[in-house]
């Protein structure tokens, strides 16, 4: 029993030392303690002591507008053809140009659509004073021109030829008249979709005077001249290029008694002892007395009729003075 109780200490004292880490074994001496290895990262700064918070400041007037300002809305990402601008979004403009108290000054040529056997040519212009925007008095004239005549170099005889008849038929040699005008309507377009044009329609009325002259049937006959009444009836449109040009288009009916020559009755001729006797006396044949006593013969026995003539024309307006100033209502 003594010998188990001497081995378990043995065995127990044995079992403490080896558990026992870092001692020397006895009879060694003491090692110096090792400092710890060095870290491969660098170790972390103090933490400094925080600054005391500012005092707070009230926001001023200019900061504010400028965050207003600053501020985006929904509208900010819209987009209108790849721009950031609203083009369809415009101003209703003022009136383009201003008429009252100004002076159109308008060239014009113009040509007879509904006559059958001659065509007139005319060149002319007006002169209008505007009352206000819709009002204008002015005067007009033109000279005409036609396109057949029936001298040497004329082509008047043609119309007999291909209708085996020549009618009688007088050309207008000048017109003037006195004219009032009204614009009804005045408006704007889009020209293909880039440029915004002001237009406005007009009527207008005049009277005034004209003179003709008969182309004889037979050349040999002599020609005389009428002077009477006309008036005309309009609708027309000025489309303005600038403020102060416009082109002008219209149609024109005018209206004037005219007279021709007796082409139907054959007795009117230069028989002495015929229906132009009373015409002849005291003259002898061939003289230029005789000759505008037969023209004068034939100018009383013609046929008076009302002739209505519709034109087609263009000129330019040019507004003057050129310039004019907006005024207010107030």
């Amino acid at each position: 029993m003594r010998r188990l109780a001497i081995g378990l200490c043995v065995w127990t004292a044995a079992a403490v030392t080896l558990s026992v880490t870092g001692n020397n074994a006895f009879g060694q001496p003491a090692q110096p303690a090792q400092p710890p290895a060095a870290s491969a990262e660098p170790a972390p700064p103090a933490d400094l002591p925080a600054e005391p918070p500012a005092a707070a400041l009230p926001p001023s007037s200019e900061a504010t507008a400028a965050e207003v300002a600053g501020a985006k809305t929904p509208t900010d990402s819209v987009k209108l053809k790849g721009e950031k601008r609203w083009e369809d979004i415009a101003v209703l403009p003022r009136r383009y140009t201003l008429k009252a108290k100004r002076v159109e000054i308008a060239p014009t040529y113009f040509f007879t659509l509904n006559n059958p056997l001659i065509r007139q040519h005319a060149v002319g212009g007006q002169i209008n004073f505007f009352l206000s925007e819709a009002l204008w008095l002015g005067v007009e004239g033109q000279y005409y021109f036609p396109q057949q005549s029936n001298d040497a170099l004329g082509t008047y005889f043609l119309t007999g030829a291909q209708d085996k008849v020549l009618p009688a038929v007088n050309k207008n040699i000048w017109s003037a008249m006195l004219d009032f005008g009204y614009v009804p309507a005045y408006g704007k377009f889009a020209l293909f979709n880039r440029a915004v044009v002001h237009w406005e329609g007009y009527v207008s009325l005049g009277v005034g005077a004209f003179m003709s002259q008969v182309i004889p049937v037979r050349p040999s006959d002599p020609s005389f001249q009428n002077i009477s009444a006309i008036f005309n009836v309009a609708v027309g449109s000025r489309l303005f290029l600038t403020k102060w040009l416009a082109l002008n288009a219209f149609l024109k009916l005018y209206g004037y008694p005219d007279t021709f020559e007796p082409v139907a009755n054959a007795s009117y001729n230069r028989d002495t002892a015929g229906a132009c006797k009373d015409f002849y006396t005291g003259l002898k044949s061939g003289t230029p007395e005789f000759e505008n006593a037969y023209a004068s013969c034939r100018k009383a026995n013609g046929s008076t009729t009302l002739s209505l003539d519709v034109v087609f024309g263009l000129g330019l307006s040019f507004f003057l003075p050129p310039k004019f100033e907006y005024k207010q209502a107030r």
